[in-house]
Order: structure tokens, then sequence, then C-alpha cells
């Protein structure tokens, strides 16, 4: 059974993680996001969960990243870099 929300602060770390290394750091493509944060949880959960919720989780994900992004373009923000 898949419990990722129990994993919740060290998924969102591992995805906050992913979201500065390249080739996604400036990225708003909205699909390469989710599968480059699919492709780092796939090998930290991947025994834990099911693909199909891994993809789920990283799509939100990538939205809300993008969201994000795209908020701070058109508000000229420049983006907080690690």
């Amino acid at each position: 059974m898949c419990d990722l929300d129990k994993e919740r602060r060290g998924i969102d770390s591992t995805f906050g993680w992913a979201a500065m290394r390249e080739p996604v750091r400036n990225s708003i493509d909205e699909d390469e996001l989710a599968g480059f944060a699919l492709a780092v949880l796939q090998g930290h959960y991947a025994d834990a969960c099911p693909d199909e919720c891994l993809r789920k989780r990283c799509e939100e994900f990538a939205n809300r990243l993008v969201r994000i992004r795209k908020s701070e373009i058109a508000c000229d923000v420049v983006p907080i870099s690690a």
C-alpha cells in the first residue's frame, strides 16, 4: 500500500532539491519538470509506492512549480537560487 503522505516532508525536500538542478532549473515546461521529478523520486520511493502514485505526485509538484515560476516571470521577480 502506498503511503507517501507520511513521507510528504522528505518528498517535498527532494522536489525542492531537484527543481534547482539542471536541466530543469529554469524550466516552465510542466511535462519536463514532472518527468525529472519522477526520475528522482523513483530512485528513493520505487519500492514504497506504485508508479502511478509517484507520477500523480510529480504532476502536482510540476503544476505548482510552473505556476510559481510563471508568476515570478510576470512580476519580474528574480528567483531564489540554491
